[in-house]
């Protein structure tokens, strides 16, 4: 064994299509959806999802052929590191990038990415991390990129230094500097430097770009755009968009900064061996991103828009209801229809519309885009985690509150 796992050696498709309903009677099949046992059994409440991919909701919805792959690596022992090879070879080419592996999520990955640029794979360093005496020890990020999630650097004891423009960019890379972070996100937006200039200029001084991208698919063409703009290390979440287990990730790049991320990583003793990832978890994202390469995108936009416009139809004769697509400031999310209503003619506030939606059955969660960023108005409704015929219970329920209240 050489090259991206030459360090482990010496230490011994298919898309599934959505059929969508046009009419209300699908209400009653979407409605009948089987509630799994286990959860019946732990009292555990389930919902339809207008929201979307987010983590407190348990993510996304596998594919069966996610499913059926994850059930099928679970029979059988193997070695972790050679799946793990074996695996990244085939991710990295789908990707276009020079390596990649699996992680415990997106978090994780981000973590190892730093452990890469700090300790690489000197062992006495790595096995003093988060101690970074006598290591590079700053990551340059822009100011408005900072976020609760960039803990994942923080936790390897790299200190982030703050910056808005190229020229502060430019200063700010020193001879402490481990790496330049940026975050590509919705809530990342109104930032001053680019992400290609980005590079050019972390480039130019020596040093590596690591991105987060956790949440940034669709479009597919992220998977292979970033690492076609030289940025060194990516991470992505599996468990949002790409649909795959909620607990991986995926972390690809350059593949010496690849082969040092995965030195830390679980199954290795060092700093991120609490972010293991199974053999299950390894196939599942595997199969998730070669179904999602493969599945017609285009098409699956056009149903989530025909699922909206249902919604919409539907109420569009209750007095003073008024719907409208959010503008998107990123492809990144899927359309998003708003709700609005004179609160004080119905007599039924969003806060309330929001609860009753969630306390009534089935349970359906949906957002008060106030609280969104950026903000918006009026009751959130996301298709991209809603099943098929969901969209007319949802209807049904949001014309069932407003009209009773009327």
């Amino acid at each position: 064994m050489n090259g991206f796992f030459e360090l482990l050696s010496r230490r011994r498709l298919f898309q599934a299509g959505l059929s969508l309903p046009a009419t209300p009677s699908a209400a009653a099949a979407a409605a009948s959806t089987p509630v799994a046992p286990i959860y019946q059994k732990l009292g555990v409440r389930t919902f339809i999802n207008a929201v979307g991919t987010i983590t407190t909701l348990s993510g996304t919805l596998m594919p069966a052929e996610v499913v059926r792959a994850m059930e099928e690596a679970s029979r059988n022992f193997v070695p972790i590191h050679e799946l793990q090879q074996k695996a990244g070879e085939r991710l990295a080419a789908m990707t276009g990038a020079e390596a990649a592996f699996v992680t415990c999520g997106a978090s994780a990955a981000l973590c190892l990415a730093t452990c890469a640029v700090t300790a690489g794979d000197d062992r006495e360093k790595m096995s003093r991390l988060p101690d970074l005496a006598g290591m590079k020890s700053e990551m340059v990020i822009q100011r408005i990129h900072r976020n609760m999630y960039d803990h994942a650097f923080r936790m390897v004891g790299v200190k982030l230094i703050e910056v808005e423009t190229a020229d502060e960019m430019r200063r700010a890379i020193g001879e402490r500097t481990a790496a330049v972070g940026f975050v590509r996100s919705h809530h990342t937006l109104g930032h001053k430097v680019e992400l290609d200039e980005t590079v050019a200029i972390a480039h130019q001084a020596g040093v590596a770009v690591i991105l987060d991208a956790a949440a940034e698919l669709p479009p597919v063409e992220n998977l292979t755009r970033f690492v076609g703009m030289g940025v060194d290390l990516v991470a992505f979440s599996g468990g949002k968009n790409l649909r795959g287990p909620q607990s991986s990730g995926l972390l690809l790049g350059r593949r010496e900064l690849v082969r040092k991320a995965y030195a830390n990583a679980a199954p290795h003793n060092y700093f991120a061996r609490i972010a293991k990832v199974g053999k299950e978890e390894i196939v599942g994202l595997l199969t998730a991103v070669e179904l999602y390469r493969n599945k017609d995108h285009a098409a699956e936009r056009r149903e989530w828009h025909a699922m909206l416009d249902r919604i919409a139809a539907r109420l569009r004769d209750i007095p003073s209801v008024f719907t409208e697509y959010i503008p998107n400031n990123d492809h990144s999310h899927s359309p998003r229809l708003s709700v609005q209503w004179d609160e004080t003619k119905l007599g039924v506030t969003l806060a309330q519309m929001v609860e009753r939606l969630r306390q009534g059955s089935p349970s359906i969660e949906a957002s008060d885009m106030r609280n969104f960023n950026p903000p918006w108005k009026g009751l959130g409704i996301f298709p991209y985690n809603v099943r098929p015929g969901e969209e007319m219970t949802i209807a049904e329920r949001v014309r069932r509150i407003l009209s009773a209240e009327a």
